[in-house]
């Protein structure tokens, strides 16, 4: 994340806790002014917050990507110490060796070992790994939908021709049950069909140099030319390849894809159904927060007697890659929306100012996890040699 990213999300708190000041501390069930209804990572679409019209629409899109947005940070410095954790005793560690429970201390701790237990797995030689850089796909039905109660036109509810409609084509993905023109997204745990160039690992026949083979003589690594087999990655088809994707098609299908989806922002909504900016910018972040991430398919070489550290990069660097190169970068790069929304809200009604405050600790809290997820991982992606 940039340092202009970076200075947003230390600002949020500020901003919420200067929407409304309430004189009075803590909160219990039986207290008037306690908040009972956010809660992080909730769906909160049900939830009435006692204004009306414009008001309570633009506050409802907010809070619900305040939680979207607070729900995603935890479980992304959860996963990221998981996975350090993972590494470390994976290297030599013991598994009760870091005690801190805050969740971001807990994450950093457990990437600093397990960057200093790499340090010492690695002193007698070096690895060499390729990966697919990981990709996420927009929660466009979430945004859409979002859009338009932001617009309070019972006539905008989203349908899947306006995801289409609103996609750049390029960036269209979905299920499509004739020719992929495009790329077939396989991922790590998902081999696809290929017949073309596989971002990823090639199983089956390479037309060039493969890095790996198995004892049949088969590619079971990275093609730097045709793939003729499965591909765990995306699989660009040749133009004559008669092959059919079994998974998501992005960037092109001979027939209009179902369950459609889009890795690229979604254009704005048509005039009669664009509400106000700061709600369509909560709409944004939560779409952002609540996006489809694929880990990346990694490839790993290395000398004899590396096979605990191959073992365990297989299995955790992925979750630390998708972290670095998509994850965060999505999420700071919408939280503006958020910002702006506080900013701007208009709050009346003892409940509404009341969840000002959790929403508020909350922010506060993700904005410190978002931060330590990247840090620690980028600790232990630099170590192995991903810039």
């Amino acid at each position: 994340m940039d340092t202009k990213r970076m200075w947003r999300f230390a600002v949020m708190p500020l901003a919420l806790a200067g929407v409304a000041v309430i004189p009075f501390v803590g909160c219990n069930a039986a207290d008037a002014l306690c908040c009972r209804d956010f809660v992080p990572g909730a769906d909160l679409s049900d939830v009435e917050w006692g204004m009306q019209g414009e008001a309570e629409l633009s506050y409802g899109a907010f809070m619900q990507a305040a939680a979207d947005f607070t729900g995603t940070a935890t479980a992304m410095i959860t996963d990221v110490g998981n996975a350090c954790q993972t590494i470390a005793v994976d290297l030599g560690a013991e598994p009760g060796e870091v005690t801190e429970t805050q969740p971001d201390r807990r994450t950093r701790a457990w990437c600093d070992l397990a960057d200093a237990k790499l340090v010492e797995a690695m002193a007698s030689g070096s690895i060499t790994i390729r990966y697919q850089p990981p990709s996420c796909t927009i929660a466009a039905d979430v945004q859409a939908s979002c859009e338009a109660k932001c617009s309070a036109d019972v006539m905008c509810e989203i349908t899947p021709g306006e995801i289409i409609a609103r996609c750049d084509p390029g960036k269209l993905s979905g299920k499509c049950s004739g020719q992929c023109t495009g790329k077939c997204e396989g991922s790590a745990n998902l081999a696809v069909r290929c017949d073309g160039v596989c971002e990823g690992t090639c199983e089956g026949n390479c037309a060039g140099q493969c890095s790996a083979q198995d004892a049949q003589g088969s590619c079971r690594g990275y093609c730097d030319s045709r793939c003729d087999g499965y591909c765990r990655g995306s699989c660009t088809f040749d133009a004559m390849a008669n092959v059919q994707c079994e998974a998501d098609c992005t960037g092109g299908c001979d027939v209009t894809v179902t369950a459609p989806k889009c890795k690229a922002e979604l254009t704005p909504p048509s005039a009669n159904c664009n509400g106000n900016v700061e709600c369509n910018g909560s709409c944004k972040a939560s779409a952002s927060a609540k996006a489809e991430c694929k880990e990346p398919s990694l490839e790993i070489e290395a000398a004899a007697g590396f096979e605990a550290v191959v073992s365990t990069l297989k299995l955790n660097l992925p979750k630390l890659v998708l972290v670095v190169e998509a994850r965060a970068d999505l999420l700071s790069a919408n939280v503006q929306g958020v910002f702006d929304a506080a900013g701007s809200l208009t709050v009346d009604g003892t409940k509404a100012i009341a969840c000002l405050i959790p929403a508020g600790d909350a922010m506060g809290q993700a904005v410190v996890n978002v931060t330590a997820s990247v840090e620690a991982s980028r600790k232990v992606t630099t170590r192995v040699g991903i810039p």
